[in-house]
């Protein structure tokens, strides 16, 4: 299962990548929103997002909208300082993004994506 990670703060994108890495999961990372809605126009799509929801020039949320129009039941994990946003979007998507608060209950987000990686695929 391939994971796109989109985050801002180069550190965090990198850390966070390389836990996955170590969990036996195959990661790519974008360091800003663009480069992540220009990965997305990339064939092959990745398996699941995973995207910080603020950050400057394209949010998160244009980032998990294009991922949605080019694949619309990839998974959606976002990560946000703001839950309250978060949930309100989430409220308008279908399928909902599943959503993780800063800081990252790691091994929830490896439990989310066990289960998305155990899911039969269509």
């Amino acid at each position: 299962m391939s994971i796109l990670v989109v985050e801002d703060d180069a550190r965090s994108g990198q850390m966070l990548a390389d836990l996955l890495r170590g969990d036996g999961f195959t990661v790519e990372v974008c360091a800003s929103g663009s480069s992540g809605v220009e990965r997305l126009t990339r064939s092959p799509a990745p398996d699941v997002l995973v995207t910080d929801l603020r950050m400057p020039q394209v949010d998160g949320i244009a980032v998990a909208r294009l991922a949605r129009d080019r694949s619309p039941t990839m998974p959606i994990l976002l990560i946000t300082a703001y839950p309250e946003l978060a949930q309100r979007l989430a409220d308008c998507a279908a399928p909902s993004p599943t959503i993780f608060t800063k800081p990252i209950n790691y091994p929830a987000l490896v439990e989310a994506l066990s289960a998305i990686q155990a899911r039969p695929r269509a």
